[in-house]
């Protein structure tokens, strides 16, 4: 009866979880509730937490979860808090409540009204069958800016170099960020007096909720903010949720060949490979093509290799969570719940849950889910990691440019993405031109603007010009860019036209002519 109830309810409330953080991907509730076997908790309260219930358990850890500031982020070198484990749950232990379910006091909304920052480490991983099921190829970071509406996605490079928290002591052990999940579910030593006492398990729930704790405890180390919540989610989840979604819609940005991509899951059923390939140009992808599209690492063009996978994993994460709204899929929730049994894991209870549905359900948050933007930020080689071999069985390697474990350029990158949300989100590139005939103008505000947050590119000299002025190629969809622009420049025209009528392929989305009329910027 409760999930006859409420089921759809909670289906509601996780659809809202993915609209703020996306990367929970999920529409399978019923036995998710029923098979959650983690929570957050800090340290001091997993020793207190002895024979208490899950739900004092719970409502102490959302008390003090989030106390450090309101933005929920922490300098480089803050220390942050961990993330420990409770007992697996049981069905009996989530009782069916009567009437309509409070939520008004709920810690979770609370935040998002205050505009406070909630981050997401999601994980894919292969599964059962798959070579390295445990492996986390991809791993992202998805954090939700109520006060900018904008979702910052971050990749974190399976290959990344570091080193791990897991033993007693704060003791730690070098390895790829990717192994960190799959070191916990393959444990082979025959005690597990080497790893954190908040890192032990007595059975297989618990040990996949440990291993990802570690894993999200790791990751707000690179980055320096917080995580709230992990999502795992294996290839089999990922291929059953698009299909039972219709397909998604994706709009490949560049065409390419992989004519080295596994023909199985599993090389031992088949080892061999085939070739894909990819049109420019929005489709539709059914799950095995979504599941393609985001996993292709070798073709020779610019789409070869991981940083440009993690880019496109961005790209259908967002393209899910526009279908979600533009499908209304939220009425035939409850028939994908079952489809996604044993394939998914979530760290958000279930009142969280309750309390998103009904926030969600509000014009407020409707509205959140409709004006959404993201913004995805790619860590590359050409920015703040550099590649080295670290021989024997690590072989190829990141860490970054900084050297090993320091992750001060990294933290201090990822301050200024949320401090220049309204641009960055806009994913729009701004191309400088000097037409004022003063040398250097352009060089100038070129470097000004992408040191606030601006996506620039390379500046040049044109025509002479007697006014400023601006050509948008985005149609006027880059409200966050040509709003900053005008505070800057307030005399600044802006001729507002469509991306076809750039004037050469792979032109800028965006073209400021500097004019004679052109004296320096105004200080907002």
């Amino acid at each position: 009866m409760f999930f006859r109830k409420y089921g759809k309810r909670i289906v509601i409330g996780l659809v809202a979880v993915i609209v703020i953080v996306v990367g929970l991907l999920i529409f399978r509730v019923l036995n998710f509730i029923v098979d959650v076997q983690a929570t957050r908790v800090t340290d001091a309260i997993a020793t207190q937490a002895g024979s208490q219930s899950f739900e004092q358990i719970t409502a102490t850890a959302q008390a003090k979860l989030c106390a450090a500031s309101a933005s929920c982020s922490a300098a480089p070198g803050t220390v942050l808090p961990d993330m420990t484990k409770v007992s697996a749950l049981t069905p009996t232990a989530i009782p069916a409540p009567t009437g309509t379910p409070d939520t008004s006091n709920s810690k979770i909304v609370q935040r998002i009204k205050n505009g406070e920052r909630i981050s997401v480490l999601y994980m894919g991983y292969g599964g059962p069958g798959h070579e390295g099921e445990y492996l986390t190829d991809t791993m992202m970071v998805l954090s939700f800016d109520p006060r900018s509406n904008t979702v910052t996605e971050f990749n974190i490079p399976r290959d990344l170099y570091l080193s791990v928290p897991a033993g007693p002591g704060g003791k730690t052990y070098k390895g790829k960020v990717n192994g960190i999940l799959s070191t916990i579910m393959k444990w082979d030593k025959p005690t597990q007096d080497d790893l954190d006492p908040k890192y032990r398990f007595t059975n297989p729930q618990e040990q996949q909720a440990a291993g990802a704790n570690l894993a999200a405890n790791t990751v707000q180390n690179i980055l320096g903010i917080k995580i709230d919540y992990w999502i795992t989610m294996n290839f089999e989840a990922f291929r059953t949720l698009i299909d039972k979604m219709g397909g998604v819609t994706v709009c490949v940005d560049r065409a390419f060949v992989d004519d080295q991509y596994p023909r199985n899951d599993d090389d031992q059923v088949d080892a061999g490979v085939m070739t894909i390939k990819f049109e420019a140009g929005c489709q539709l992808m059914n799950g095995e093509r979504a599941i393609q599209f985001s996993r292709s690492r070798h073709s020779n063009s610019e789409e070869g290799g991981d940083f440009a996978r993690s880019a496109r994993q961005m790209k259908v994460i967002a393209a899910i969570k526009e279908d979600i709204l533009k499908k209304n899929l939220v009425g035939n929730a409850l028939g994908y719940m079952d489809a996604l049994q044993g394939k998914l894991r979530v760290s958000m209870d279930p009142g969280d849950m309750f309390a998103l549905a009904t926030f969600f359900n509000s014009s407020e948050g409707k509205t959140i889910a409709t004006g959404l933007k993201f913004d995805p930020e790619i860590m590359t080689g050409n920015n703040y990691i550099q590649e080295v071999d670290k021989g024997g069985e690590i072989g190829y390697a990141l860490v970054p440019q900084a050297g090993e474990d320091k992750y001060g350029d990294i933290q201090a990158w990822v301050k200024s993405d949320f401090q220049h949300a309204l641009v960055r989100r806009d994913n729009a590139w701004l191309q400088v031109l000097n037409a004022s005939g003063i040398q250097g103008k352009g060089g100038a505000l070129t470097d000004y603007l992408s040191d606030q947050g601006f996506r620039m590119s390379e500046t040049d000299a044109a025509a002479l010009e007697d006014q400023t002025y601006l050509v948008d190629y985005t149609n006027g969809a880059a409200t966050g860019v040509i709003g900053q622009l005008q505070k800057y420049l307030p005399n600044m025209k802006v001729y507002t036209k469509t991306a076809d009528n750039k004037p050469y392929e792979n032109a800028p989305d965006l073209i400021l002519f500097l004019g004679k009329d052109y004296k320096g910027i105004t200080t907002p």
